[in-house]
């Protein structure tokens, strides 16, 4: 025979269901079966919400549609947490995250792109030699998988394309304007000698 329990609630709490109640204090939220705290995590920690509240429902100790109301959450979250839960177990929510990975820049473009970039060769030049998007070449620049050269060689030779005049226009605006990116030339036209 079951036993049964008081609802009884912890001050301040929210009832999930007749049992269990949750009350956020202090940047932490914690959980109670009737007035015994059964859990507690930081309220940044979205894992180890989606973990506990997923292992309530899996149990049967709560429904879906008690951590939506109590929560404020999405159905689709807690669906998508149960899944992971039901999958994976606890440990589930604790894994790194699977990224894809650079499959396109590996190898062969990988040792390409390099040398390129070490000879001083620009992003535009090196992703038509290569056949290859000038997204994917940054992206890879961005993650470290590749280095570019400090002061590229080439933008200096063959002077700047119009796409790299607005990314160094964008970084003087940071300052004191586009305007005042070319200083000297600027202040000899306003005297007529440019």
């Amino acid at each position: 025979m079951a036993q049964l329990l008081l609802p009884l609630l912890p001050s301040g709490a929210t009832a999930i269901n007749d049992i269990l109640s949750v009350r956020n204090e202090n940047g932490s939220w914690y959980y109670f079966a009737g007035i015994s705290p059964i859990f507690s995590h930081n309220e940044k920690d979205m894992a180890s919400f989606r973990m506990f509240t997923s292992q309530l429902i899996v149990s049967g100790q709560c429904r879906n549609i008690n951590i939506i109301k109590a929560f404020g959450v999405s159905s689709n979250s807690v669906w998508r947490s149960v899944k992971k839960y039901k999958e994976g177990g606890i440990k589930a929510f604790f894994q790194a995250r699977r990224g894809r990975g650079g499959s396109v820049i590996s190898g062969e473009v990988k040792k390409g792109c390099q040398e390129l970039l070490d000879k001083g060769w620009s992003r535009n030049d090196i992703c038509e030699k290569l056949a290859i998007k000038y997204d994917t070449l940054r992206k890879a620049i961005a993650s470290g998988r590749l280095h570019e050269l400090n002061g590229n060689l080439a933008f200096a030779k063959r002077g700047s394309s119009k796409s790299e005049r607005t990314v160094e226009d964008a970084k003087a605006r940071a300052g004191m304007g586009a305007g005042c990116t070319r200083t000297v030339e600027r202040t000899l036209a306003s005297n007529g000698k440019a």
